[in-house]
């Protein structure tokens, strides 16, 4: 008796009670594999029910759901293991501890019992003592464990709730910078809206992840905010940039990236502002990275950006054809741009002349 006082006092201390109201079905095509745990639990108020064959025994528990399961591994017309993995296998029952028992306990049935994700094999006749305590020790698990995916759902909830804030704060930032670049950045009427356009295009032409192809859909429009941190006398001049100018030029890349950063946007609005520059084959800035080192979302602005800059005109030069601007596109695969990218430009060439001719300055 001085064992089981320690077993409850131990139990107790775990924040499991001595006195139970938990449930424990037993499967086992005889009655005698009940009674016996029947007369082991019962005493200490476990409801235990019985059942003769596995699909009851499923049946039974999608139903009821018992706070544990034990089995006998010669159970008809499942065998206790399948039983079990069948168990593990469903979502909704996976956190119920199953406990398997057989004629005698070996160290093969123990790893075939484990591996299917049951708690432990006991031999019988089952040892009553060492029956409460794995059966104790088993009900302790699973609580821990609903309390983990209660946490990780909560958690969840919470990491959702801050995707949306960050979303609310971007698009918001999207509608005052799309703005501020108009005021700024005169001559190039409605390039961000095409850029947006094309580059919807080209996310949706690779097939990648929908979420991502929204956001780039979203978030293209602010590749150039860094250049509200440009002086007039570069952004506006008439000609070709000197080399010091061009310099200058090329820091928007980090003021956009700072700017978006600062501010809480998203990611990918982070990626594009800072990485758009960058050149297929290295020769980019502000890193100079190259290939599959660029994040996809800036590969893909990179050419949309480009293209309309080729198809329309700016302060310091005059637009090209857009039979022309295609002719560079493919001499620049592999060099500026991304081929698989390219490649889908020219298969939907049709559709992007179609965004040109609608958005027209």
């Amino acid at each position: 008796m001085g064992t089981e006082d320690n077993i409850q006092r131990t139990l107790r201390r775990g924040g499991v009670q001595a006195v139970s109201t938990f449930t424990v079905m037993v499967a086992s095509p005889d009655g005698a594999l009940q009674a016996e745990v029947n007369s082991y639990l019962a005493p200490f108020g476990y409801g235990v029910t019985g059942v003769t064959d596995s699909m009851s025994a499923l049946e039974r528990i999608r139903t009821e759901r018992p706070d544990l399961v034990v089995a006998d591994v010669d159970l008809p017309p499942l065998t206790g293991f399948e039983l079990g993995q069948s168990l593990k296998q469903d979502p909704a029952l996976h956190v119920i501890p199953l406990i398997l028992v057989a004629g005698t306990a070996t160290d093969d049935l123990r790893v075939r019992a484990l591996a299917v994700g049951a708690d432990d094999l006991l031999s019988r006749p089952v040892h009553g003592l060492v029956l409460r305590a794995r059966v104790r020790a088993s009900l302790k698990a699973k609580a821990y464990l609903q309390q983990v995916l209660r946490d990780r759902g909560r958690l969840e909830e919470l990491v959702k709730e801050r995707i949306k804030d960050i979303e609310r704060v971007t698009l918001g930032l999207v509608a005052a910078l799309e703005r501020t670049n108009r005021f700024n950045d005169t001559d190039t009427g409605l390039h961000i809206r095409r850029v947006s356009a094309y580059s919807e295009l080209l996310a949706r032409g690779l097939e990648l992840e929908p979420s991502l192809t929204s956001r780039i859909a979203r978030y293209a429009s602010l590749h150039d905010v860094g250049k509200v941190g440009l002086p007039d006398s570069i952004l506006k001049k008439h000609g070709k940039l000197t080399a010091e100018e061009f310099e200058a030029m090329k820091v928007h890349t980090t003021i956009g990236n700072e700017i978006l950063m600062d501010s809480g946007a998203d990611p990918t609005a982070c990626t594009i502002a800072y990485c758009h520059h960058e050149r297929f084959n290295g020769g980019g800035y502000p890193r100079s990275l190259s290939g599959n080192a660029i994040p996809i979302e800036a590969r893909v602005v990179a050419l949309a950006d480009v293209f309309d800059a080729l198809t329309t005109r700016r302060c310091y030069k005059s637009a090209i054809q857009p039979e022309e601007a295609l002719r560079v596109v493919r001499e620049e695969s592999g060099k500026h741009f991304d081929p698989g990218i390219v490649r889908v430009l020219l298969r939907n060439e049709a559709v992007f002349l179609q965004v040109l001719d609608a958005h027209k300055d």
